[in-house]
């Protein structure tokens, strides 16, 4: 309509439209203005993720508790009831609702927080306002500092005790005695304060140390051919929130666990609630099948299995012996004899000189008797007062055919 050149049904298009106050502007490029539409339609502006805790505690003549109310940034609420199951004031149980607040937030996921508290003490010497002069406070204080470093931004700040109302429901309720459990509140129970726990420990040195430093800061022994076995082993596992885990022969992730903690996942499976007493194969295997993978996982399931007092006291009678059976000589004792004439030897009281001995080849009893001369005689009453009226007569006679044991009368 604006080209001055136009011809055909333009030109009466233009003089039917030129009664009209008509500006004639050009299109714009259709596919920009249909990105810039796309991407003013699908731009979600995003929320601020800042998590808000609210945290209460108090001392009772009941006793001791603790609230916790975590609301998401998609305003998503998630309640504590702690108690505390130890002799705490009430400025301790502040202390301690805002330890646990910090590390149900740390659990969560949390990396922005803001603490609301209506104890002026703990967020003045919290923040610095007030100095903390008792030493358990400062302990409190150390805990706390170490434990928001897992944070990017938090604070605390606060409020009067009118807008705390639902953290000061869940204090009570944990402090009562009760046994009332409302639902969606989740409820547990702390044996030990958080300062005679300390603080969060470090990393114990382990079997997964070195893989664990090579997938995290690509770190390597000297060593070569060390260096060179943690990378092979290294393949297999992966690491989710600075946890090791090893990759299964199906695709699923075992936790990699070591120490006491294995241990004590080998005794809950097997000794636990629902324990069954398995045997050591079938334990590591219902462990590995649990999720938990270790290098020593059958050893240490025969240890635990080995070391277990029902197991040992309802187990099977074993009837075999314990060491390997041995043929004896003799079938009973005093049944066989070995016979012998030892000397001469000086002579003795009586002229006694000659020592004839007998010998048991069971129990290896000794018969001895001194004689001055070894006579077939001699020989007879030996063996009649010594043997026979004492042991009963004996199946065989051995000797070396002397000729005192050749005579007609000894071997009948």
């Amino acid at each position: 309509m604006t080209q001055p050149e136009i011809s055909g049904r333009l030109v009466k298009w233009t003089v039917e439209l030129g009664e009209y106050d008509i500006e004639y502007q050009p299109r714009k490029a259709i596919k920009a203005q249909a990105l810039s539409d796309f991407i003013t339609e699908m731009i979600v502006p995003d929320i601020e993720e800042i998590w808000r805790i609210f945290v209460d505690g108090a001392s009772g003549k009941d006793g001791s508790g603790v609230g916790i109310l975590l609301i998401s940034p998609t305003e998503e609420k998630i309640q504590l009831a702690v108690r505390l199951d130890f002799r705490a004031s009430n400025n301790e149980a502040e202390y301690e609702a805002v330890i646990i607040g910090i590390k149900a937030a740390r659990d969560a996921g949390a990396t922005r927080v803001i603490i609301y508290t209506d104890s002026q003490l703990v967020a003045q010497q919290v923040k610095g306002a007030y100095e903390a002069r008792e030493e358990k406070f400062v302990k409190y204080l150390t805990i706390i500092r170490e434990l928001s470093a897992h944070f990017i931004d938090w604070s605390i700040e606060q409020i009067p005790r009118e807008k705390n109302t639902e953290g000061d429901a869940l204090t009570k309720m944990a402090a009562s005695l009760s046994d009332y459990r409302e639902p969606g509140i989740s409820y547990h129970t702390s044996l030990v304060s958080s300062v005679d726990t300390g603080p969060p420990q470090t990393r114990e040195d382990n079997w997964a140390t070195p893989i664990l430093d090579y997938i995290s800061r690509s770190y390597l022994p000297e060593d070569v051919k060390e260096a060179s076995q943690i990378k092979k082993r290294a393949a297999r596992f992966v690491v989710i929130k600075d946890i090791l885990y090893r990759r299964s022969f199906q695709g699923s992730l075992l936790k990699c666990i070591s120490g006491d903690e294995s241990i004590y996942v080998l005794r809950e499976i097997h000794e636990g609630c629902c324990g069954d007493h398995l045997g050591a194969t079938s334990l590591a295997r219902k462990a590995l099948l649990a999720g938990f993978w270790w290098p020593t996982m059958h050893q240490d399931a025969a240890r635990v299995v080995r070391s277990c007092e029902g197991c040992q006291r309802h187990s099977n009678i074993n009837h075999h012996p314990t060491a390997l059976m041995k043929p004896i000589r003799a079938s009973c004792p005093f049944d066989q004899w070995g016979l012998d004439i030892v000397g001469s030897f000086l002579v003795a009281r009586a002229q006694k000189k000659f020592l004839l001995v007998e010998i048991d080849y069971f129990s290896k009893w000794v018969e001895a008797e001194p004689l001055a001369k070894i006579t077939e005689g001699e020989v007879l009453k030996f063996l009649w007062k010594n043997i026979v009226c004492r042991f009963g007569i004996p199946r065989k006679l051995i000797s070396d055919n002397g000729r005192q044991f050749q005579g007609n009368k000894v071997r009948a």
